[in-house]
Formats: structure tokens, sequence, C-alpha cells
């Protein structure tokens, strides 16, 4: 009988084998689900040691009390708002993350993004297809060099923003109260300002913040009043982020010049949708993270975490370290 038993509480990989070989290799069970419930997860994982997780969530004080086993859950992805980490511990539980993959990734969409719209390249493609070849229904197209764009959220991908922005000759500003103003960037100036601030001079916004209760519609009715600018908005990070039904508003006021959206409220629009109408919006379905290396680097370190906590070890990536004895 195995030692140990790891779980998958829902995935969305066509398989899950690079798991499944890095747990066995130390001679742990494994196990994979599809949960859609909590008493479907709790039936899953009342005995595992270990529990990695994609998008059922919250996972909460009801699911750790009926999971007295776990030692460690691990979320594929950066965010980790499917996992209540207060809960976690107070049940002893190691919550981890992997929050240093697909950083090109995602900065070079939301980058792709900006360009997008900036230059109206997704619309000019429309126009085409329908037999329109004339530059008139674009205008106006405002030159990208000397304006400013300000970053939410300075973290890993935040910072690559700022470094891959700066090759286009733009301003940078950023907001986060937790980073210093004095930040490290290599070189690369980009002042720290309060949101109200960044709202009010940017011409365009890229949003890279966590997902939490103190950042839920972080970008609502009353920032987008204070865009004097008409920017462009990027998010590639959470859907909550964002008010959409704010973002409407604003799009048709023409507080928001456009908006480019990895991620929408609700995960999927219907077609009649008031975002789903509007040219000025670039919609792309939850992909800024992907490429075929970043998958694997996901599921590697993901893997590998697990693996540690089971051989008595340390996590790297976690996030409630008071769970750790000194």
């Amino acid at each position: 009988m195995a030692e140990f038993k790891v779980v998958v509480s829902d995935y969305i990989l066509p398989d899950m084998e690079i798991e499944r070989q890095a747990v066995e290799a130390i001679g742990a069970q494994f196990v994979t689900g599809q949960c859609q419930s909590v008493a479907e997860l709790i039936e899953l994982a009342h005995d595992a040691d270990g529990m990695f997780n994609t998008y059922f969530g919250p996972l909460s004080d009801e699911v750790f009390a009926g999971c007295p086993k776990l030692k460690i859950v691990v979320r594929f992805g950066i965010g980790y708002d499917t996992i209540d980490v207060e809960a976690a511990t107070r049940h002893g539980v190691m919550a981890v993350n992997v929050p240093d993959y697909c950083i090109d990734e995602v900065s070079d969409h939301a980058i792709g993004l900006w360009l997008a719209l900036g230059r109206k390249i997704v619309s000019a493609d429309r126009m085409v297809r329908t037999g329109d070849w004339g530059m008139k229904p674009l205008q106006p197209v405002l030159k990208l060099q000397g304006q400013t764009v300000g970053i939410v959220g300075l973290g890993r991908i935040g910072r690559r923003m700022a470094h891959k922005l700066s090759a286009f000759g733009v301003e940078l500003l950023f907001a986060d109260p937790y980073v210093d103003a004095d930040v490290d960037l290599g070189g690369i100036a980009c002042r720290k300002v309060e949101l109200e601030e960044l709202c009010r001079r940017s011409d365009a916004i890229t949003v890279h913040a966590l997902a939490n209760d103190e950042t839920h519609h972080l970008l609502n009715a009353e920032r987008f009043a204070q865009m004097e600018q008409g920017p462009i908005i990027v998010n590639t990070a959470r859907a909550r982020l964002i008010d959409s039904d704010a973002l409407v508003a604003a799009l048709e006021k023409g507080q928001v010049r456009s908006a480019g959206l990895d991620l929408v409220e609700g995960e999927e629009l219907p077609a009649g949708h008031p975002l789903m109408q509007m040219d000025n919006v670039v919609i792309t379905p939850h992909v800024a993270w992907y490429s075929e290396a970043s998958i694997v680097e996901l599921r590697r370190k993901a893997a590998a975490e697990v693996v540690r906590v089971l051989q008595g070890e340390r996590p790297v990536n976690l996030l409630n370290p008071e769970v750790v004895p000194r």
C-alpha cells in the first residue's frame, strides 16, 4: 500500500501524466477527479496527503476539515483565488501557487492587445474582409511613442511589462501598494503613483494585480470617471478586477477608448453582450498564459512542489509560511 495519496481536484489538460509520473516516482498513489461539489472533493480527497487544484473552489474550511491528512494544495497557476489561504492555514495545510511561469507569455499577450488596439489592427482586418480598403473608418490612430502607460500591479509580469514597454518610448507609471517607489527595475524608469493619478494620466492601462477581496472591481465606474485621457484598457490578470457593466458604460461614454480583455466576468459572454458587439473591444479566451512550453513548465513546477513536501522538504512558493515550524 502506498504511503501517500495525491489527488487532482479538477483539470483542463488532456492528461495528467507529468504529475502522475512525478508522484508515482516516490511511491505515492495518484488519483484524478473532476469535482463539481465539495462533497465530491471530500469523497475523493478525505485520505489524501497532497492535492493539485485548477478551477474548483474556493477550497475552504469545509474542504480542509474533510481532508484531515492533507499537507499541501498546489494551484495550477499564478493566481490562487481558488484557495482560501486563511482556511488552509487554520488547518495546517500548505497553500502553494506557481508564480514564476508564463511571465513572457502573459506580458507578450498584453502588449499584443495594446498594439492591436492602438494600431486598430483587428478593426482594419474586419474592414478588409468586408471589402473596405479605405483608411477613413480607422481614424484617428494615435502615435504610441510618447504616450503614458500605467501598470496596475508590479509583480513579476508587471515588471516584465515595464521592460518590454520601455522599448516603445513611452512614459511608465505603476500603482501597487506592496511595491516601494524606489524599486530596482534595472535602469527602467517607472514612477510609482496612486491609482487615481494613474487613471487620470494614462493613455493606456494594463492590469496585472492579484484578484482578492481588496482588488475586486478595482477598475469601476468611479475609476473610469477619472480617466481623462480616454485610455486603452488591457486586462490579462483576472476578470473580476474590472466591473464589466461599468466598462461597457465607460466605452459608450468615451471614458475608455478601447479594451483588450483576455478574461471577462462570467468566463464566457453571450453573443448579444454589449462587449461582443463593440468594434473597439478585442476579447481572447483566457489564453494569455498559454504556450506549449509554459504548460510543461507549470506542470513540472507544480509537481515538484508536491514531491518536495511529501519528502519532508519546504515548498519553494509557499503562500502561508506560518504553517511550517521554524
